[in-house]
């Protein structure tokens, strides 16, 4: 016996790319509060005067500091992860991997009177080397990022809600 459901087939699926979409954009978030990168972790502390810079990112730290001052705030709101490959075809090495860990941040310095949106990024190779970056970031980058799923989310349930049938009372 087949399962006969109210709502259009369109409105089921939708929802479920949509739950797909939204899983896919926040579990990682959730996963970097839950286990932090400690090198990320360690370059907000060096920020924050509460500890030592990691090795590689004194230099940044040190040039963060005296262009805005030491952070007094953060609070962390996105992330993403990312692995690349390099393939050099003129040579015959090994492929080279990097990956990257980035934090974005609502972050508050001394020397700036209002929030900032910042990323924080550690970029790492096959040998164990690291590079630390940190950038401010267009508020429209973030709100579009998770603005998209949500708004596809909510128009999904808003598909999916039980409808009165026309000759019903009520």
């Amino acid at each position: 016996m087949a399962l006969k459901s109210s709502r259009p087939v369109y409105a089921i699926v939708l929802f479920a790319l949509s739950t797909f979409f939204m899983a896919a954009t926040f579990l990682p978030f959730v996963y970097s509060i839950l286990f932090p990168d400690e090198n990320i972790e360690r370059f907000v502390a060096a920020l924050e005067d509460r500890g030592e810079a990691p090795p590689d990112a004194g230099n940044v730290v040190d040039r963060t500091k005296a262009a805005v001052g030491s952070l007094t705030r953060a609070i962390q709101i996105g992330c993403s992860f990312e692995t690349r490959t390099a393939i050099d075809l003129k040579e015959s090495r090994a492929p080279q991997h990097t990956h990257m860990s980035q934090a974005i941040y609502i972050a508050w310095f001394q020397r700036r009177p209002k929030p900032t949106l910042v990323s924080i990024a550690v970029y790492e190779n096959d040998q164990g080397q690291k590079a630390y970056g940190i950038s401010e970031v267009a508020a429209l980058n973030v709100v579009r990022g998770y603005g998209v799923p949500v708004a596809l989310f909510g128009a999904s349930l808003f598909l999916m809600r039980k409808r009165k049938s026309p000759g019903a009372t009520g």
